[in-house]
């Protein structure tokens, strides 16, 4: 790719291998992105013209860096000779929707309308502060001519270029157990240089949850050779740095999971092989070829696969289960005893319920003879949530606002959660993974949606939360959130009551990267109770006579399923 490239190859320091279990859950494959591979057409912007006034050479150069394929060559041309070498295009993407008039001539200034900024790592951070929004060009005069004297360290581009050049993927690391992946969604380049763009980044370990979120099994010091190739749709990942020395067999099965989840986003790649310091990596089979898609890599899929397939309802007060539009009774106690249980959730394999009523939250099996027990006493609970390590998360509305808990191998433990704690939460999500927590805060005049990362030590135990963030959210009509769910590992689907008539559903990222102009909703007629979505499943929304598909394909197909409440996937 000519001129620099837009991810930073060099590698950061990663987080260090912790605990390398080789027990847990047997789960099987789920793709839950694919990132697109078209790219927009070639667009070559004009190099500075002779004569240029200040104001000309930035505009120029600030044009020149929406080049496709995207290349800062020509960009450079604009800068003075010292400016070309100091500046770092690679650091961050810095996205606008407008810019202001520019103005100036031994100093330029622009301002950025509406700018968000994409870091090194291709990890979404958000609004550009006001201050950074301002962009100060300062002028010189080489060999009679015009030119930048230093430019911001950023490729600085219109959101609609962003859109068009760029693509949602993810990277997988692992919690810090080593029993799950866990997704890292990212902003990438299209087109044929993908699999090196993705690489690249995944060896530049997001430094704000390694460790107490996530870590690597791939070895520090590493950084992709040139790029990687992909020939006869065999990706070739070499890895220059510091030879790492014999690896375990437990990492090395790691390392490869993390690099075969992230290259199979790439449609192109339907194997990869693996060389560090000049030395090709073999599994414990001696194999050297690893195809994206193998069993083997599935091992540690961030969905859950194995999780039950099945729905759970609520009918006449009894829980229910089944396929989506025919469950029937089961023989647990939820299923034999009006209990007066209200929103309730599934344990991932389908074996346990809990459950809330006006006094208690209660856990019991789904079939068998055992009773449901009291797990915890007390008024506000909401629905709660499993994740993979069978950990039960629950938040009760206290007068003091939202208290956090979750429950290990009997046991409750509370937690301060930034953000959350506190606060009105109305409706709570916990990722299968157990690496994100999504929550509905209620105010006093409209709803907002957060996200926050979980930390956890080695051994599993939730610890805390960082890089709380805003999801952005709006709506045609109403301010007030009904409800909220998973879509994927890494999307939520929002829904909101616009009137009697019509309730919409949009479809956001999880990072918070989805511009809400451009959250398209799914319109769904009449009054609509709550959604029913997994990161596995077709996603419905539930009115009281049945379902709405509100998946692309099958939009607003209805299955009748009359007189079901709390209508859900495990989870």
């Amino acid at each position: 790719m000519a001129g620099a490239a837009l991810s930073v190859a060099t590698v950061a320091a990663l987080t260090s291998c912790v605990q390398v279990p080789d027990e847990g859950a047997v789960v099987e494959a789920r793709q839950p992105v694919r990132a697109d591979q078209t790219q927009a057409p070639g667009n070559i912007p004009p190099p500075p013209r002779p004569g240029a006034d200040p104001a000309e050479i930035v505009s120029g150069f600030l044009d020149a860096m929406t080049a496709t394929p995207l290349q800062t060559s020509t960009a450079k041309g604009f800068l003075s000779t010292q400016a070309q070498t100091d500046w770092r295009p690679e650091e961050r993407v810095i996205t606008y929707g407008d810019r202001s008039p520019i103005r100036g001539t031994h100093h330029v200034v622009v301002r950025l309308r509406g700018a968000d900024q994409v870091g090194a790592g291709g990890q979404w951070q958000g609004s550009v502060p006001s201050a950074g929004r301002r962009l100060d060009f300062p002028m010189v005069r080489e060999d009679g001519q015009w030119r930048i004297a230093a430019a911001p360290d950023a490729l600085i581009v219109p959101r609609d270029f962003f859109d068009g050049n760029f693509t949602d993927a993810a990277l997988y690391y692992f919690d810090p157990t080593g029993r799950i992946l866990v997704p890292e969604p990212v902003h990438v380049p299209q087109g044929s240089q993908l699999a090196s763009y993705l690489v690249r980044d995944l060896l530049r370990a997001p430094r704000s949850v390694a460790g107490s979120v996530t870590q690597t099994f791939i070895p520090p010091g590493l950084s992709v050779n040139l790029s990687v190739p992909v020939n006869h749709k065999v990706a070739e990942v070499n890895l220059k740095g510091s030879d790492p020395g014999p690896l375990a067999a437990g990492v090395v099965k790691r390392m490869l999971a993390q690099l075969s989840w992230t290259l199979r986003q790439d449609t192109t790649i339907s194997a990869f092989t693996l060389t560090i310091a000049g030395r090709a990596v073999t599994d414990a089979s001696g194999a050297s070829r690893f195809p994206v898609d193998s069993k083997a890599f599935d091992h540690y899929d961030p969905a859950v696969e194995v999780a039950s397939g099945q729905a759970y309802a609520l009918r006449r007060g009894r829980l229910v289960s089944g396929q989506i539009g025919r469950p029937t009774p089961v023989d647990g106690p939820f299923g034999r005893d009006p209990l007066g249980i209200g929103p309730f959730a599934v344990r991932l394999d389908g074996n346990e319920v809990a459950a809330v009523t006006p006094t208690a939250l209660l856990v019991g099996p789904v079939q068998g003879p055992a009773p449901a027990s009291i797990s915890r006493s007390g008024t506000g609970f909401l629905r709660p949530a499993w994740d993979f390590a069978s950990r039960l998360w629950e938040v009760q509305d206290t007068p003091s606002g939202a208290e956090v808990a979750y429950a290990a191998h009997g046991k409750w433990h509370g937690i301060r959660m930034t953000g959350l704690t506190g606060k009105d939460v109305r409706r709570f999500l916990v990722s299968r993974d157990g690496s994100r927590i999504v929550a509905v805060l209620r105010g006093s005049e409209a709803d907002r949606i957060v996200a926050s990362r979980i930390q956890y030590d080695v051994n599993g135990r939730a610890v805390g939360t960082a890089g709380t963030h805003l999801i952005p959210w709006v709506s045609t009509g109403t301010k007030r959130i009904r409800d909220i769910g998973w879509t994927s590992p890494t999307t939520i689907a929002v829904l909101d009551q616009l009137s009697p008539a019509k309730a919409e559903v949009r479809i956001l990222d999880v990072d918070g990267s989805t511009p809400p102009e451009q959250a398209a909703p799914t319109l769904v007629s009449g009054r609509v109770r709550g959604l029913v979505t997994s990161p596995v499943d077709k996603p419905y929304a539930l009115q009281q006579n049945g379902l709405i598909d509100i998946s692309p394909v099958d939009v607003n197909k209805q299955i009748q399923l009359e007189g079901f409440h709390h209508v859900t996937y495990a989870g």
